[in-house]
């Protein structure tokens, strides 16, 4: 299971206009490329989406895009449905705003299985960081949401249901990054990968039990962080970062 996190300044005068650290879950036998720039895009790529998409990317601008599958059965997902993956792509190369291309996309959410797609983009006037979601899949209503906190975590389901591992990893990146401006790139970055690395378990959870479907032994080692002691999810780790004291973009990527 895949989780993000995100602190944007809500102040002109803070250090660091915008912290990421991500968290990729996939199989280990999955074709991934590294981190590198490609087409006017930073980001990782999964190659063996037919769409060569990614799960979290920034352009030359500064602009992000993350996505997150929302976690359902496999007997539920569409067989023919578009790559999820792509929606980063398109977002970084779309060449609109955020509020347009986020309309667009509701317009056409339904036909996607369940995602949960995060927009960040620089505000021309304030020039601070604003962030947007939207989820297809266990919500009443397929809407736009622009985030007003500081401090911001999403996993594979909505933010309105939370998995607990998402709430607890919000509580330890809100107090491990709380003063910031007080901490040069190496410690911030010592801190993110703490998190990263986090095995404390959150079980049980009744959230990702129902998404699932599994018995409890089975959705256990899914309840931490960093998930680590599963055969199908075991992680490799491969922590990358870019950035300075205009903002810094941290990755932790893992596989399985």
């Amino acid at each position: 299971m895949c989780i993000g996190f995100i602190k944007v300044a809500t102040s002109p005068h803070e250090k660091y206009k915008l912290i990421i650290l991500n968290n990729r879950d996939e199989d280990l036998d999955r074709p991934t490329a590294p981190l590198h720039w490609h087409d006017g895009i930073l980001s990782g790529v999964d190659e063996k989406d037919v769409a060569r998409g990614t799960w979290l990317g920034m352009d030359e601008h500064g602009k992000v895009g993350m996505l997150l599958s929302i976690t359902q059965p496999v007997d539920s997902k569409h067989k023919n449905a578009p790559s999820r993956g792509g929606i980063v792509n398109e977002y970084l190369k779309s060449g609109i705003d955020s509020t347009q291309f986020f309309e667009n996309l509701k317009n056409k959410a339904e036909n996607y299985n369940g995602f949960q797609f995060v927009g960040i983009e620089r505000n021309q006037e304030s020039k601070l960081f604003e962030v947007r979601s939207l989820t297809n899949q266990l919500v009443d209503d397929i809407e736009i949401t622009k985030w007003n906190d500081k401090f911001h975590v999403y996993s594979n389901s909505p933010p309105h249901i939370p998995f607990k591992k998402t709430e607890f990893g919000l509580k330890i990146f809100s107090e491990k990054l709380e003063k910031t401006d007080e901490m040069d790139v190496d410690d911030i970055f010592s801190r993110l990968f703490e998190i990263a690395t986090c095995r404390t378990s959150c079980f049980p959870d009744d959230q990702i039990r129902v998404q699932t479907g599994f018995p409890e032994e089975f959705y256990k080692p899914l309840t931490s962080i960093f998930i680590w002691n599963s055969l199908a999810h075991a992680h490799r780790c491969r922590p990358e970062r870019s950035g300075d004291s205009a903002g810094t973009k941290n990755e932790s990527s893992r596989k399985g």
